[in-house]
């Protein structure tokens, strides 16, 4: 069977580093935390039958690379997205009972609580990459035009990463995060129109129903959440023949 689970190098590095300074307990239970999260969002990309493809371990959590479309009902994208910290407040339910009936010390229970916390905040920054930023876009593009709502994310991750970064200057497990975001975001930002024409694409190839329809007089105004009518001409059709010719 084919191994999905891939381990980023940044997580090797920081876990390598709590290794070697002996905090063999903070490894496993961090490990814990991120597998409990990494399930969360497996469970429902299964439910929905989602396939998964790779899952790239992080330090703050995962990616998961799958057959997600863009066009997915974003009312799906944001489960998937929030059951990781779904997930993880389950967990802490559990080790703290577990904790209440001496099963688990309190020193472990401490860690626990400690990573596990700082872990979820983490995940809800609203940064590309993050769960928070695909959170937070399950809820913009139901209201702004799609392309709009690349950008307005883009921008957001931008603003938190400053944040970030001024509140981090001396953390350099942090700092080290923060470049893998930056590069992230800076690969999102240029992708911006690549992004867009796979939107499209996905339009001209699946049928998208939606009850709600929108008129617009222009192919970069369409609305995810909505059935888009151009020039009065249903999206599909008007895909097909002005923008994708060649795709049947």
């Amino acid at each position: 069977m084919k191994n999905i689970f891939k381990i980023n190098i940044i997580t090797y590095l920081l876990l390598l580093s709590i290794l070697l300074c002996g905090y063999f307990n903070y490894l496993l239970i961090i490990s814990l935390i991120l597998i409990i999260h990494d399930l969360g969002h497996i469970v429902f990309l299964k439910l929905f039958k989602i396939k998964i493809s790779t899952i790239i371990i992080l330090p703050f959590g995962s990616i998961i690379n799958s057959d997600l479309k863009l066009n997915t009902e974003s009312y799906k994208i944001f489960i998937i997205s929030i059951a990781g910290i779904l997930f993880q407040l389950f967990l802490s339910v559990i080790m703290n009972y577990l904790n209440t009936y001496g099963f688990v010390n309190n020193i472990s229970i401490n860690i626990f609580n400690y990573y596990n916390k700082l872990i979820i905040i983490f995940n809800l920054f609203p940064i590309v990459s993050l769960d928070g930023s695909k959170i937070l876009k399950s809820g913009v593009e139901c209201i702004f035009k799609y392309l709009t709502t690349i950008k307005i994310i883009n921008i957001i991750s931008i603003i938190s990463l400053i944040y970030l970064i001024i509140n981090n200057l001396n953390n350099f497990s942090i700092i080290i995060i923060i470049i893998y975001l930056l590069t992230k975001i800076i690969e999102n930002i240029r992708n911006t129109n690549y992004i867009y024409h796979n939107f499209l694409i996905e339009r001209t190839l699946y049928h998208v129903k939606h009850k709600k329809i929108k008129y617009l007089n222009n192919i970069n105004s369409l609305y995810k959440n909505r059935y888009n009518f151009i020039n009065n001409i249903p999206e599909e059709k008007y895909l097909k023949t002005h923008i994708f010719p060649n795709i049947n």
